[in-house]
């Protein structure tokens, strides 16, 4: 979607990291699905997860859970279809293996971040009514809205266990951190509800991506930091990093939601202008100052969701500068988020294949 050499990034800032992840090989798909293919997260991180999801109550919560995490199909049948990407635990294995850590030695805090973020994607499938989710239909369209909800409960309920029983190096800070950034990501979620189309709104909008985008991923990056017993400045830089992070890769969900190909995001396209959703690219056109912005602000108002409408609405907020102002501002953040990974401290490997891995995530290189 956006510009940028990924091969430039790891030239950059991991120099001594072996010639074979300097090839041009790194910058196709099937380079980079070799290099950053989480082999580590599936092998220790997911059957942890299968297990614990597992042992919730068989009669609903189980198979909602399963179901919603790619395990099962509706009838509580193996599957092996919609397992997500394992983002935030990618990263957090990846910078324990930058800081002498063991993939085991983070397997509960990388299930239990993701355990989280499966949380709040149920909640959002519903607050969103979106009925998709991974290519295929969204659990609370299988199973209900209020049975989704308590899936969505239970797993926050789960992963928040999982950290406070884990009684390793850090623990404490560890434990405290993870429940203030359960709570981030909630005020996130409400925060959203109250955006307006006014000036104002983009201001709301950063806190909120902060909040709901970039806490988990500040989290997952700066608990093996923790866990190592690095200085609080390193520990510092990649939460820095993480922040950056969240706000380029909700930025570019936002962008990808107008402009993106549903075969990679697992949704139909345009889901958010259909609802009026107040995406970054929305308010930002709303608020300019030109001709297109104006005709936007017109036809927003109109209660219309035709294809024909939607696809209107989508060239004004392009003509409005909506699009290259997102692109333009996610790019940055994403620059951020790898300078200040390039200061923390981590072993060359780790800083090369985090680097690739934030560019994967914000751009969907594969």
């Amino acid at each position: 979607m956006f510009s940028g050499s990924i091969r430039e990034r790891v030239v950059l800032y991991s120099r001594g990291w072996r010639r074979s992840a300097m090839s041009a090989d790194v910058t196709s798909s099937t380079g980079l699905q070799e290099l950053l293919s989480p082999r580590v997260v599936r092998s220790t991180v997911l059957p942890f997860i299968q297990q614990q999801v597992s042992a919730l109550d068989p009669t609903h919560l189980a198979r909602i859970c399963r179901y919603h995490l790619g395990f099962a199909d509706e009838h509580g049948e193996p599957s092996s279809g919609g397992v997500g990407k394992l983002t935030r635990a990618s990263l957090m294995t990846a910078v324990a293996d930058g800081v002498g850590l063991r993939p085991e030695d983070v397997r509960s805090q990388a299930a239990a971040v993701e355990l989280l973020h499966n949380a709040t994607l149920l909640h959002d499938d519903i607050a969103d009514d979106d009925e998709l989710r991974r290519g295929r239909p969204a659990a609370w369209k299988v199973f209900g809205t209020s049975l989704a909800i308590h899936a969505g409960n239970a797993l926050q309920a789960l992963g928040l266990r999982m950290v406070v029983d884990d009684s390793g190096p850090g623990h404490n800070e560890i434990a405290g951190s993870f429940t203030e950034a359960l709570a981030l990501v909630h005020a996130g979620q409400a925060r959203e509800l109250s955006l307006r189309p006014e000036p104002a709104g983009i201001a709301v909008y950063e806190h909120m991506v902060m909040e709901k985008a970039s806490a988990l991923l500040e989290w997952s990056l700066g608990t093996p930091a923790i866990r190592a017993g690095r200085p609080e400045k390193d520990v510092a830089v990649l939460r820095e990093a993480g922040r950056h992070l969240g706000i380029a890769l909700q930025i570019s969900n936002d962008v990808e939601d107008i402009w993106g190909d549903p075969a990679l995001t697992g949704k139909p396209i345009r889901g958010d202008i259909k609802r009026r959703n107040l995406t970054f690219p929305v308010l930002v056109s709303l608020s300019a100052d030109n001709a297109a912005g104006d005709q936007l602000g017109r036809l927003w108002q109109e209660d219309n969701t035709t294809t024909d409408h939607l696809q209107a609405l989508a060239d004004l907020i392009d003509e409005a500068g909506g699009r290259h102002t997102a692109e333009r501002l996610s790019r940055d953040h994403l620059d951020s988020a790898v300078e200040n990974l390039g200061r923390a401290g981590l072993s060359p490997t780790a800083t090369a294949e985090l680097t690739i891995l934030f560019d994967r995530i914000v751009n969907r290189a594969v």
